[in-house]
């Protein structure tokens, strides 16, 4: 792993992770969807048919990058960016999970650091990101960080229920 792929803070390390790390991304992910189903735009019923090409491509896809917060050797974490699909002179925030006993430690300094510096080496004028409205963790995350709050939809989440999915930018 090179230098400018691996941050860490805190006896933590986050990297961005490689199509041979499928197993551990799928570990990480399918807990953070039983975990907090809430807070995801997929949900566990899905995900957990992915096959390992599935897993591996996501890794592999050069549009985006997924990292794994690690402490002494566990996978503890994850997060990920991407070009956004409809515009790629933006990148969108998504995945975001941190195991419960790791959490409240300041940990999305991290996560937002590798994500902001990867959407600028992609040359993205701006990030987005959303949360579903009671997500007060991310909405406080997302301005601390200087997203600014633009608009919300009406939304169906994995779960069946219509909530307001409230939306953010942060020009690059």
């Amino acid at each position: 792993m090179s230098a400018e792929n691996i941050r860490s803070g805190n006896r933590y390390t986050l990297e961005h992770m490689v199509p041979s790390q499928w197993e551990l991304y799928k570990s990480i992910r399918l807990e953070a969807l039983q975990t907090n189903p809430e807070v995801f735009g997929s949900n566990y019923a899905k995900e957990v048919l992915y096959t390992q090409e599935n897993w591996v491509s996501f890794l592999a896809d050069s549009t985006r990058a997924i990292f794994g917060l690690w402490r002494q050797g566990e996978i503890v974490g994850l997060t990920a960016v991407a070009l956004h699909r409809d515009d790629p002179t933006k990148a969108i925030l998504y995945s975001t999970f941190i195991k419960e006993e790791h959490r409240a430690r300041g940990l999305s300094r991290l996560f937002y650091e590798a994500r902001i510096e990867w959407a600028r080496s992609q040359g993205c004028a701006a990030v987005v990101v959303s949360h579903r409205q009671g997500n007060d963790a991310s909405m406080a995350a997302n301005q601390r960080y200087g997203f600014i709050y633009t608009h919300r939809e009406q939304t169906q989440w994995p779960d069946g229920t219509v909530d307001d999915e409230l939306m953010y930018i942060l020009e690059l």
